[in-house]
């Protein structure tokens, strides 16, 4: 694939974050000028190098206004009920009011609370995340086919092996795919300029972009863009994507949400330095006692066979479909994932979960879980409505 088709997906990273609200923001600690650019130039010089080596430390904090609860996996709601028993109720408040094991766990701290990590990269094929908890840590590690992910705090490390030769496969089936259709593009993919105005044009429809003040962000100065919602049915009050003045990489990102003063959700670095990461970082020997848990590595048909096992998902005309319906909606869109569609754990979850009924409270027609930011309704008859949107017009949608 040449260098500038690697450049769409990263210029389009900023309205991915936007539309999705889980972006990469912003957090200056100090004044700088830089150059002026205009939107359209910072866009352009987004990095797309895929050979790219840093390392550094992100802090990411989400205040998304969820309940109390705890998020140690290894906490369970019956330890949670057995302390209240036995705790005076004078400090009953101190305690979490549901508990989340497991994946689930691991999913709802992302969106709450304060993380750090530490991060190298060098190239495509070595990277390390190391998350750094209270008392432990979390590692992520690729290093050429090898995987690890280790959780320190449970002594437990996951091993795969990945198929370099399906890896090319499926690089190469990707660039035959996107070769084939890429005279249905609506910009020539050749030219960052073209792809940004697009993009710009695009967004313009639906909010106001601004660059905004130059910041100095892990020691290095940045460009910022911000992306602000025309309209008032969204969530976000707005997006801010701050770039490397010197590299192109994104080093921050905070959206705001509507009625709150302080970011709803931000990530950025902390400190960043741009030299190759040491070796030695990538290579990982499990620590005495560690209990080691082989995990094959999914082939392309395993992964056929899930999706085959899967409901019924909707056609290709269907999914264009609603795709476009989305689009249209702007920042007001709701997905609609119909009853018949909804995966099975998820159904399993509102009937034996007691977080569903902690993080949802009733309302008509079924039941709706609030954020700062994302908003869903889990209607009785077991369709389920999705978006950065008021509630109001969360029910809206499903009364059409």
């Amino acid at each position: 694939m040449s260098r500038n088709r690697r450049w769409i997906p990263a210029v389009l990273a900023p309205v991915i974050v936007a539309g999705s609200v889980l972006g990469f923001s912003v957090q200056a600690n100090a004044s700088i000028d830089l150059p002026d650019k205009s939107a359209s130039q910072i866009l352009q010089m987004i990095n797309t190098n895929p050979d790219i080596a840093f390392s550094g430390r992100i802090v990411k904090k989400a205040s998304m206004g969820l309940p109390p609860m705890n998020i140690v996996p290894d906490i369970s709601q019956s330890m949670i009920d057995e302390a209240a028993k036995r705790m005076p109720k004078e400090m009953s408040d101190f305690l979490p009011k549901a508990s989340a094991q497991g994946e689930l766990a691991l999913a709802l701290e992302f969106f709450a609370g304060t993380h750090t990590a530490n991060i190298y990269v060098d190239g495509v094929d070595k990277a390390r995340l190391q998350v750094l908890d209270l008392l432990s840590e979390r590692d992520y590690i690729r290093n050429g086919n090898q995987l690890w992910s280790y959780d320190a705090g449970k002594s437990l490390a996951q091993h795969s092996v990945v198929s370099e030769a399906e890896v090319a496969q499926a690089e190469s089936e990707a660039r035959s795919l996107f070769s084939r259709n890429s005279g249905k593009l609506p910009f020539d993919y050749t030219s960052p300029a073209a792809v940004a105005e697009y993009v710009l044009n695009e967004a313009g429809k639906y909010s106001t972009i601004t660059v905004a003040s130059d910041a100095k962000i892990a020691d290095r100065g940045a460009y910022q863009i911000t992306i602000t919602p025309k309209g008032s049915q969204s969530l976000v009050a707005s997006a801010t994507l701050s770039i490397d003045a010197a590299t192109g990489l994104p080093l921050a990102a905070r959206v705001m949400a509507v009625g709150q003063s302080t970011p709803a959700f931000e990530v950025a670095f902390e400190t960043i330095t741009f030299t190759k990461p040491a070796a030695s970082n990538f290579n990982f020997t499990p620590p005495a006692g560690t209990r080691i848990k082989e995990v094959v590595a999914p082939t392309k048909a395993d992964i056929l066979r899930e999706i085959a096992k899967a409901p019924k998902a909707p056609s290709e005309g269907e999914a264009r479909k609603q795709l476009e319906d989305l689009a249209a909606q702007g920042w007001g869109a709701v997905a609609v994932i119909p009853a018949a569609q909804v995966p099975a754990e998820l159904r399993l979850l509102q009937v034996n979960n007691n977080l569903y009924k902690e993080f949802t409270k009733p309302v008509s027609g079924g039941r709706v879980f609030t954020s700062a930011l994302m908003n869903i309704f889990f209607a009785d008859n077991g369709d389920v409505y999705a978006g950065s949107v008021t509630v109001a017009r969360l029910l809206e949608v499903a009364a059409e």
